[in-house]
């Protein structure tokens, strides 16, 4: 006899979710989506077809898109075939991070999870921004990753050194190469600027929106650490591919993007048990921040004791 594909219980189709699937169909479609699209552009803009500047825009938004792609590949959670699972996730991570592989960007996320808003967190680069450099700073985030990278990732660095020195090598080649036969601006325009948009973008949807206002850690109390945003899911959910849901990521990072609304309704008793952070559709402070403020100043007050 078969064994059944269905799930008997709740419980087991939660493991279900859980469980990356063989191939993500929805993943893989938005990564044949992206890059089609943005050969799509390429072509437009240097046969002259759109303006360069359009293009610009165009990749910024593409690549944006693309992001979800790479950051389940990071997670494991595209395909549980590894070397399917990293090769769609190396080709994304080229069109957006080309100087960022993947070893190096899953190990600064994985810090990411471990800390969320903690002191260690490599996001506190965005999150303690001055309004003032708002712009600079959620543009050109991947400048603080390789710092952190090189400050705190020694381990990483010595198991996979052969790997990354081939890796810059090919990558300084390849860029030279570009420039030397005259698509350096079209590298700049094409690349470089719309590289600034996504990374706005990313910084907005994927680091601001679901932990402001980062006052709880991770290992503090991870169901104040990061939000839900409630309302508006026909627009939202699209719109910020499935990140109104980001608690449910940081409770369950295996879980694909488009998986998480499934299992936050599974686990809905269990996490509104909780001082959760809500937030509404439009809304950057959650409803609960007088929590936020309470438990930050209790968890203060215990580490520093009054004179």
């Amino acid at each position: 006899m078969v064994a059944s594909v269905f799930p008997k219980n709740q419980e087991e189709y939660f493991e279900q979710l859980r469980r990356p699937p063989l191939l993500a169909l929805p993943t893989t479609l938005l990564f044949v989506a992206s890059m089609g699209s943005i050969g799509g552009v390429w072509y437009l803009a240097l046969t002259g077809q759109i303006p360069i500047w359009l293009g610009t825009i165009a990749n910024g938004l593409i690549t944006y898109l693309l992001f979800s792609v790479i950051h389940d590949a990071a997670h494991y959670s595209l395909s549980r075939v590894k070397w399917l699972n990293e090769t769609i996730g190396a080709i994304g991570l080229f069109f957006l991070f080309p100087y960022a592989p993947m070893v190096l960007l899953r190990w600064v996320h994985n810090k990411h999870h471990s800390y969320a808003n903690g002191p260690l967190d490599p996001d506190r680069f965005e999150h303690e921004s001055p309004w003032w450099q708002v712009p600079f700073r959620w543009m050109f985030f991947d400048g603080a990753y390789i710092h952190y990278f090189i400050k705190r990732g020694q381990n990483v660095r010595k198991k996979h050194g052969r790997e990354l020195v081939g890796f810059y090598a090919a990558l300084l080649a390849l860029f030279v190469g570009a420039i030397y036969f005259g698509f350096g601006f079209e590298l700049f325009m094409l690349w470089f600027l719309p590289s600034r948009i996504t990374l706005f973008l990313i910084a907005v949807v994927f680091v601001i929106l679901p932990h402001y206002p980062a006052m709880v850690a991770q290992d503090e109390e991870p169901y104040m650490a990061t939000t839900m945003r409630y309302g508006w899911e026909w627009l939202l959910t699209p719109v910020l591919v499935y990140q109104n849901y980001h608690l449910i990521h940081h409770l369950y990072p295996e879980i694909p993007f488009y998986r998480m609304h499934k299992a936050y309704f599974i686990k809905f008793d269990e996490i509104n048990r909780q001082d959760i952070s809500r937030q509404t559709a439009f809304g950057l402070k959650p409803e609960n921040m007088a929590s936020h403020l309470a438990y930050r100043q209790s968890r203060d007050s215990a580490v520093n004791p009054a004179e």
